[in-house]
């Protein structure tokens, strides 16, 4: 039988229709692969540059220039305040290797000991090469208030030097002489004498009018790094020293400013600004486990440092006012509807002191104090921070919620003094025992009839002056320097009149026997 395909001719057809097919196939793959490597090609190409945002860019270019204006405008005012540290043996200038428990050195012990290393000059070589300067140490930072010199920082960082430098952002040096520093607000004022060298001053804000959010622009010396500014923003305001207690700054009559900007060692003392370059706080504190800062940061509004300021200038110490109760936070009641409150605002009265402003006003216990002369109250740190910066003898409405009422009190604003300090606390300590109220419970403890007045030791610490006249823990003195003692205040005020030099008697009364002792001064 005879195939198609055996002759010539039949074979060049099929050559023919061969080629066609392999032609329509190839056009036919090539349109179906084609927008796949058009796709393909439009990945892997660069991305076209979108339109220029000129109204965004020129936003962000304004803000910039409104940052750098607010580094010249303060930067100037801001100062490094140093204080000289005694020249260290010549074995304290060597670093030996410590031995770890771990297999890999700290990366961070060597980063802090470069900062801290900073500035130390090598050790002599020999001894005998004669008498050596001590070196000046930063200590923190501040702020210049006045053109004739004040300067506003921390207490903490002044504390316990006899002597201050203050450096300029030009380098100029001053000697600086502290006018005073408050314990309650870890707030200082120093004065230096310019002469002809004119301060630039910065220019002060007002505290109570800083929002959350705000722009918060921090300038000091983290590290020995002057003039450093670094940004963020007012994280949240009135935070009660108590919530921050791990700070140990001891603070009461303040609250803190939060911001995350960022504020190191060395921050201490400078102005934290708005971005108007007004001071709305003086940076004082950092929340951190690691000793750096993780963006929790604290500053004492500057209207209180201004109080503070004036005080210290005027008078060379604080007189605030005082009410004389004793408060409790709204949160740390279980029940505050049981109150009267719809919401968690204010601060609960637990106690009126007896002769108090509070007490002639009619104030009571379990009342709830929500506006200070006009002023709605946060917390405790609030009301005390509002009733410290209010003159003696002035007369503030006060409204409270009692019973579920709402009514309005006036008070007469007494002045905070150490007698009605040590009444409150209800104890004292003076040449090395602790005083404190003969109350009810420690009379039946001591088994002390009614007529027995007096105030009571709580504790006679070892070596102490009041240890060697031979007191004793539960102790009743009830005559001191020849006058009669009945309460802690008037323990206070007799030892405010006796010298620090001269010996006291006193009169006690142990057990069911009375003796007279001879207090030593201290030495």
């Amino acid at each position: 039988m005879r195939r198609i395909w055996d002759s010539p001719r039949q074979q060049a057809m099929l050559m023919v229709l061969t080629v066609l097919a392999a032609f329509a196939l190839g056009a036919a793959l090539n349109h179906w692969i084609a927008p796949s490597k058009q796709n393909l090609t439009a990945q892997t190409s660069a991305p076209a540059i979108p339109t220029t945002p000129e109204g965004a860019l020129q936003v962000a270019e304004r803000l910039q220039d409104a940052f750098a204006w607010v580094a010249k405008k303060v930067e100037p005012s801001a100062v490094t305040i140093m204080a000289p540290r005694p020249l260290p043996s010549r074995l304290r200038f060597r670093f030996p290797p410590m031995p770890s428990p771990e297999p890999f050195p700290d990366p961070f012990e060597e980063f802090f000991r470069r900062f801290f290393e900073r500035g130390i000059p090598s050790p002599p070589e020999e001894e005998g090469e004669g008498p050596q300067v001590p070196q000046l140490r930063p200590r923190g930072s501040g702020v210049i208030v006045s053109p004739d010199g004040y300067i506003l920082t921390n207490r903490h960082v002044v504390e316990g030097v006899n002597s201050v430098t203050v450096a300029l952002w030009n380098g100029k040096r001053f000697e600086a002489k502290v006018v005073g520093s408050d314990e309650l607000t870890d707030i200082a004022v120093l004065k230096v004498e310019p002469g002809d060298v004119k301060l630039l001053t910065a220019a002060l804000g007002d505290s109570d009018k800083v929002r959350v959010g705000d722009w918060a622009i921090a300038v000091g010396n983290p590290f020995g790094l002057r003039q450093t500014m670094t940004v963020g923003i007012i994280s949240a305001i009135g935070r009660n020293p108590r919530e921050v207690s791990e700070v140990n700054v001891p603070v009461s009559y303040t609250e803190f400013i939060q911001t995350d900007a960022a504020i190191n060692m060395g921050n201490s003392g400078g102005p934290l600004c708005n971005i108007k370059g007004e001071v709305i706080g003086i940076n004082t504190a950092i929340l951190s486990p690691t000793g750096g800062s993780i963006g929790i940061g604290f500053a004492i509004p500057i209207n209180t440092a201004k109080f503070v300021m004036e005080q210290l200038i005027k008078r060379g110490k604080v007189v605030r006012g005082w009410l004389g109760v004793e408060l409790r936070e709204v949160e740390e009641i279980s029940d505050p509807s049981a109150l009267g409150l719809k919401e968690l605002q204010g601060a609960v009265i637990d106690r009126v002191l007896p002769d108090s402003p509070a007490e002639k006003a009619g104030l009571k216990s379990q009342d709830v104090i929500v506006q200070f002369n006009g002023v709605p109250i946060r917390n405790i740190a609030h009301l005390q921070s509002l009733v410290g910066r209010t003159p003696p003898g002035t007369t503030v409405p006060l409204k409270i919620i009692r019973d579920g009422k709402e009514m309005t009190v006036h008070v007469q604003i007494g002045e905070r003094t150490e007698e009605v300090v040590a009444e409150a606390q209800r104890e004292t300590e003076w040449r090395g025992m602790v005083i404190g109220e003969l109350t009810p419970e420690l009379r039946r403890q001591l088994g002390l009839p009614e007529n027995v007045k007096g105030v009571v030791v709580l504790m006679a610490r070892p070596g102490s002056p009041a240890a060697k006249a031979g007191i004793r823990q539960g102790d009743v003195i009830t005559v001191l320097a020849n006058q009669d003692i009945t309460s802690v205040r008037d323990f206070v005020k007799v030892t405010q009149g006796i010298r620090e030099n001269r010996s006291a008697p006193v009169t006690i009364r142990r057990e069911s026997a009375t003796m007279m002792l001879v207090i030593p001064p201290e030495r």
